[in-house]
């Protein structure tokens, strides 16, 4: 019995560690600086080598902007922790924002019926929940024009 147990719990150790380590706090959304690719994920708290002069912003698992302005030695991130359900909605964005999986759809139809409109998706989670529904186009688009209506915070 211990030996079936023990491979087991190895798998879950494996699988609970490997879910931590891609789960973040924050994606870029756009930066100045070409070493920051959009939809990339930072941890709360970290130091990333923003140069002066750069500008980087960040949306938050919350669906919050910051934009961080560099400096000579880096900047480090805000310390403020996502929880599982921002997470997981995160995750979803940066799928939708990274430059290879942006792919617009071209049919507004999915085995779950018909896409709403881009301009009815007026928060993350229905933006969210159109992506898993299958309705890439109108969710990319939905995306893209609340990122470009929602003002950043400066920290």
């Amino acid at each position: 019995m211990a030996f079936r147990l023990a491979p087991l719990l190895a798998g879950l150790a494996c699988a609970f560690g490997a879910g931590a380590a891609l789960a973040s706090d924050y994606m870029v959304v756009t930066s100045s600086d070409p070493a920051f690719a959009r939809g990339q994920g930072f941890d709360a708290g970290a130091r990333v080598a923003l140069g002066a002069g750069q500008k980087l912003t960040l949306m938050h698992a919350s669906g919050d902007l910051v934009t961080l302005r560099g400096a000579a030695g880096g900047v480090t991130l805000p310390r403020r922790m996502a929880n599982q359900a921002e997470a997981d909605r995160l995750a979803i964005l940066k799928v939708m924002v990274a430059p290879a999986a942006r792919q617009m759809v071209g049919s507004t139809r999915t085995r779950s019926g018909i896409c709403p409109s881009p301009e009815s998706l007026t928060s993350l989670d229905a933006i969210v929940q159109v992506q898993a529904a299958g309705c890439r186009g109108s969710a990319g688009e939905a995306l893209e024009t609340w990122l470009a209506s929602h003002e950043p915070q400066d920290p």
